[in-house]
Order: structure tokens, then sequence, then C-alpha cells
């Protein structure tokens, strides 16, 4: 896998000054944490994801730029279906299995979102190594009550899979959302997953779950951080789980719109917006996020990329504190770097750089994203 892979080379050279390195299921937890990018979510009902996936249907076209698909049984599929799209699943995991398509194909990471452990295992009955395939479960609602079953219910997982899934736990109750139960509940699941950092591979967050406890719909013209009961309640996520000393990464929530057909393929008012709300996930320290449309994934994963300024200030500072501490002067000569406060913000964006690319000077995101949606949807969105 590969950001921005369909990019020419030519583009590549034309954009970025270092193209985004390949990265695998295989890669390091920290690496293929930061660089899952935008996580796309299909409903575990459908008959034909297997087909789909084998034949680059996921990869290519509308769902360019995809590197995270994630099989849901929890919200996406009806109770009343929940006993078929179970068997639909393993079926599917086995057709993958069957043609061995890790070993021929490495452009996607397919997770599974389960509605609890005992489904889990019953999961590991139907489907057996047929979750090898996958790289992770996610984990919904959690709590430290089901948190204590999920991790269990994932090393019977393992096994059966003949290699380690990943957790991805999402933070969405009210617990967490109520203000006099966060702190506990938060500092509760933090113990639970930071005995278990080598297994979680990001955290997410529930913020569609977390409006509905208030009878919140955020407009489309909205950002998720003008809904400040929500906002209050991410900041306090990542106030507990962002730490800089901890390994933690968090991914942000999903943004709920998208371009009707009777507006063409992309019209500007989600797009803008959400290319607005990505830019304060960055901001304020989630590294990707939730899709619910292809038309999200190039727009989520371009406001990733890395400019050549913070690039060069961040190999600066990397570069001085085996040497010594103090002021220095920015490359650009524009502003104060300090070695020792400025250091966990020079690795987060040398990791980030890697998997996302720097950027070639007087380059910005949205011209790699302009550029994009210009080759395909002839549609420019600033």
């Amino acid at each position: 896998m590969r950001h921005f892979n369909m990019l020419t080379d030519y583009d590549l050279k034309t954009f970025f000054k270092y193209s985004p390195v390949e990265f695998s299921r295989d890669s390091e937890r920290e690496t293929l944490g930061l660089a899952l990018g935008a996580a796309l979510y299909t409903p575990g009902s459908r008959p034909d994801f297997a087909a789909k996936i084998l034949a680059g249907e996921y990869t290519e076209g509308a769902f360019a730029g995809l590197a995270t698909l994630i099989v849901c049984l929890e919200d996406a599929v009806a109770d009343s279906e929940l006993p078929w799209a179970e068997k639909n699943v393993a079926a599917q995991l086995k057709k993958i299995k069957k043609v061995d398509f890790y070993q021929k194909n490495n452009d996607l990471a397919l997770f599974l979102r389960i509605r609890n452990a005992e489904q889990l295992d019953r999961l590991i009955h139907i489907a057996g190594s047929a979750l090898g395939v996958l790289t992770g479960i996610v984990f919904p609602k959690c709590l430290p009550g089901n948190l204590v079953e999920f991790f269990p219910a994932l090393d019977r997982a393992s096994e059966a899979a003949g290699r380690t899934l990943y957790a991805l736990p999402i933070l969405e109750t009210k617990e967490i959302l109520y203000s006099e139960t966060r702190e506990q509940t938060l500092n509760d699941i933090y113990d639970i997953l930071r005995s278990e950092i080598n297994r979680v591979l990001t955290v997410r967050v529930g913020a569609t779950d977390f409006s509905s406890l208030y009878g919140l719909r955020r407009p489309v013209d909205r950002t998720i951080y003008e809904v400040h009961v929500i906002r209050d309640c991410l900041i306090s996520i990542l106030n507990r789980f962002n730490r800089a000393d901890d390994g933690f990464v968090v991914s942000g929530p999903v943004y709920e719109y998208f371009s009707s057909a009777n507006g063409g393929w992309m019209s500007s008012k989600p797009e803008k917006v959400l290319w607005e709300e990505v830019q304060m996930d960055v901001l304020n320290g989630f590294i990707g996020k939730t899709c619910i449309h292809p038309s999200q994934i190039s727009i989520v994963n371009a406001g990733h990329i890395v400019s050549q300024e913070n690039y060069e200030d961040a190999l600066l500072i990397l570069s001085e504190s085996q040497k010594r501490n103090g002021v220095l002067q920015s490359p650009k000569r524009n502003k104060m770097n300090e070695v020792k406060p400025h250091l966990s913000w020079a690795k987060r964006i040398a990791a980030q750089a890697e998997v996302y690319g720097v950027l070639n000077e007087n380059y910005q995101p949205i011209d790699v994203l302009n550029h994009i949606r210009a080759n395909r949807f002839s549609n420019q969105l600033l």
C-alpha cells in the first residue's frame, strides 16, 4: 500500500519532495496506525464484498486511494439480518483466503467491526483460519466491562487466524460523553488499553453516537467542532489518549454528509466542510478519519500531507536534539524552534511525513487534492 498511488510518477515528482513510502499490514504498529488514513465502512450483509476486493474495485476508480476497509456487523446491519450477515462474512473471508489475496495484492487493510465478544467467538467457529485475511477487529461502544471480554476474544481470534490481529476500540458511549462520568471512565479505559498497547492500532471515536445522546445532528455546513458538547468530549479523549509518550493513535470522527447524485459527483458544500474539519482534526491531534462515502477518501488523506516547511523544521529539531537544546531559527527564518518543547511535535511530523509524503516548496495539500479531483471529477475544491 502507498498513499496517493493514483498519481503518476510525474505527478509525484511535481508535488512531492519525498513521496509517501509503501506500508503493509505487517508494518510496525506505529507506522500502520498512522497510515490507515481514510477508513471506509461497508456492511457485512453485502454478498459481494469479497468479489469487489479481489477485483480491486475498492482501490480503483471512485475508491482510488483507499487503504482501509472496515466490514461492519454492528450498526450497518439490521438485527433481523444478523444471523445471515455473520454467515455471509465468514463465507466472504473464506473466498479471500482461498486465493491467497495478500500474497498477490497488498493494497488494502481489511478490518471487521463486531458487536460483542460473543459474536467474535461465533465467527471464530464458522470462519476459522479465514480470519487471517483481516488486519484487526474493531471493538464498538468500548467500556471497561466489555474491553476485558474483547481482548480474550481477540486472543482466540488471533489463534484461529494464525497471526496477531489488532484491536481498534471505539469510544462512543454515554459514560464517556456525560461530564460526571467521563474522567473516571476514560481513565479506566486508558488503563486497560495501555496494558494492551502493542495490540491497539488506533483509538477511534463515535461522534454520531455521541450526538444522538443529546438529540443533536449537525447540519451539512458545520464541523463537529462547532457542536460544543461533542467537541469538549473529543478534546477530553485526546487529552487522555494523545499524549506524546503513550504511543496511541487517535482517529477522527465521521463526517456524515456527501454530495447527492442530483448535484453531480462532487458539489462544493459537503466537501469544503469536510476539508475544513480534516484541518481541525489534524491541528488537534487526530490522525485518519472514518468515512462513509468514497468521495471523502482523497479529502481525508490529502489533509495529512506534510508541508516542506514543517518537515524542514522537524528535521532541524530532531538533528539538533542529539547535540544541544535551546532555541533555533527556522530554515524559513519566520519562526522560533525550541528543541525541548518542539521535539515531540517533530517526531510526529517525521512519522506522518513518511507515510503521507512531503510536499515540494510552494505546494500545499489542497494542490494535490485539486489535482486528484481535476483528473477524476473535473471539479476543484477551492
